[in-house]
């Protein structure tokens, strides 16, 4: 099954989302729901520092001020 996953600082956080979302679909979105049913809204200063495409899940790293 894919997924898709940000890194925050340190923090693994894998979407409930079960594709590989592409970069475009990612910065139009609004907000995020978590595996664990968290909201993450996105906030003026969101930033996808790099994306990594690791077979079967899909890691954007992002700036911790994004949210």
């Amino acid at each position: 099954m894919s997924s898709t996953v940000f890194t925050i600082g340190n923090k693994n956080v894998t979407l409930k989302y079960t594709r590989k979302m592409p970069r475009g679909e990612v910065e139009r979105m609004k907000s995020f729901v978590t595996n664990n049913g968290d909201k993450l809204v996105k906030t003026p200063k969101f930033k996808i520092l790099s994306e990594v495409d690791e077979g079967t899940k899909r890691v954007f790293k992002v700036d911790k001020s994004s949210f």
